[in-house]
């Protein structure tokens, strides 16, 4: 038996874990920019997908487009805060349209910590989601809640 037929899964994975710094290091340095740039490409186009797929009514498929979406630009070195939280945001509306809104409610609230943290805590787009999440809130019957979203968006609204 030769070298390569006594080959295990094992041993390519030990030998993968070897080649993968060397190899990363080797892509950072001469095309580090191009990869960001064609991770940016495919969150993008599945984002799109996401959004054509909501405008067909299949709902589903964008869920998975979108999820898709998210798990490519949190796995991307430079990807900006505010893209991960508006894919946030389009995957909490899709999981809302569909009625699951224990999932969409995590991603609001992280998309206003976001938003806050980057934009401050009366920027207009905080009111947008801050009314996503009053919806949210109001379909599971959390009035109380609902109204202070509400409240706080139209102030935000109000603002010169």
């Amino acid at each position: 038996m030769n070298r390569l037929e006594s080959f295990d899964i094992e041993e390519a994975d030990k030998f993968m874990k070897i080649l993968t710094k060397p190899l990363l290091l080797l892509v950072l340095a001469f095309g580090g920019n191009q990869l960001a740039h064609a991770e940016e490409d495919n969150w993008g186009s599945l984002n799109n997908q996401a959004v054509a797929l909501s405008q067909q009514g299949q709902f589903t498929a964008a869920i998975i487009a979108e999820k898709a979406a998210l798990q490519v630009i949190q796995g991307t070195a430079a990807s900006l805060p505010l893209d991960v939280a508006g894919i946030m945001s389009n995957l909490a509306w899709l999981y809302s349209t569909q009625k699951q809104y224990a999932l969409a409610e995590p991603l609001l609230k992280r998309v206003l910590a976001i938003k806050e943290l980057i934009l401050g805590k009366d920027h207009r787009d905080i009111a947008n989601t801050l009314s996503q999440l009053a919806l949210v809130y109001r379909q599971t019957g959390r009035e109380e809640n609902a109204g202070y979203a509400e409240k706080r968006a139209a102030a935000i609204l109000a603002m010169p």
